[in-house]
């Protein structure tokens, strides 16, 4: 049990760490943001809801992931993608509902590039972890 609260804990790091990497570019890089047109509370924000989904996500996966049966992972696979595809378009669709006309394009286009981070991220962490749990199967 111990070894298994350990590859948890090892197997969220990487997410964590690539928070902390972002929201720090993101605060010493404030002025270059602005000079780019990116609002740097657009990409704070984009930052800490694409963790969020990432981590529900990763925590969906992981748990249907230990369920007994290929099927599961199917369910996994594809409730994770509906997870993550509804909450990040309804995020998108609030923000600009909100802003209306003052929609910070670029500060968008940066939320895409964290989540295509984030995404490679958690597909490199599942690839981990189905590699480590069929050597031990």
């Amino acid at each position: 049990m111990n070894t298994q609260q350990t590859r948890s804990r090892t197997s969220w790091f990487p997410f964590v760490a690539l928070f902390g990497l972002l929201t720090l570019t993101i605060s010493l890089f404030q002025a270059q943001w602005i000079q780019w047109g990116a609002n740097p509370q657009v990409l704070h924000s984009a930052n800490t809801i694409l963790f969020a989904v990432t981590a529900s996500t990763f925590w969906f996966m992981n748990r249907q992931f230990r369920q007994p049966g290929g099927q599961a992972l199917l369910k996994g696979l594809y409730g994770s993608f509906m997870i993550r595809f509804f909450l990040i378009a309804l995020a998108a669709f609030v923000y600009i509902l909100i802003q209306r006309k003052q929609v910070n394009v670029p500060g968008l286009i940066g939320g895409g590039i964290f989540y295509v981070l984030y995404l490679g991220l958690e597909i490199r962490q599942l690839q981990r972890m189905l590699k480590s749990d069929s050597r031990h199967a």
